[in-house]
């Protein structure tokens, strides 16, 4: 068994897509929409990661509704890096909010930033 995708409710598919894919890598593999939902969606991969990113007509701010897909939300998406010094420069370069790395009880680098719809994503470099 392997984790296949991580969804993402978002509030804006064009803005996010094009923020994991300059500033991560991620490559677009598909798009596709739900009608009966009222939303559209595109898969994005890196390696051997890929995330599922949802825009909805009517989006639910109830975070607490993790079975409702058109909630905005997540706990984090944690990206392995092999330096996380570089990529917190280059963040920066662009003016991002990231959080100062820190060494953390499993022993690794890490560090957080949020992406354009404020969501908790970390970079994480193992030692």
């Amino acid at each position: 068994m392997k984790i296949h995708h991580i969804a993402l409710s978002v509030k804006n598919l064009e803005v996010s897509s094009q923020f994991y894919k300059d500033n991560f890598g991620f490559k677009e593999v598909k798009r596709f929409e739900r009608k009966d939902l009222g939303g559209k969606a595109v898969f994005l991969k890196l390696d051997n990661t890929q995330i599922e990113i949802w825009e909805f007509d009517k989006q639910i701010k109830n975070k607490d509704d993790f079975s409702n897909l058109n909630i905005i939300g997540i706990k984090h998406i944690a990206f392995e890096v092999s330096n996380l010094e570089k990529i917190y420069q280059k963040l920066k370069s662009k003016n991002m909010k990231i959080g100062k790395s820190k060494i953390g009880a499993s022993g690794a680098k890490y560090t957080f930033l949020k992406d354009p719809d404020g969501l908790p994503l970390e970079l994480y470099e193992p030692l």
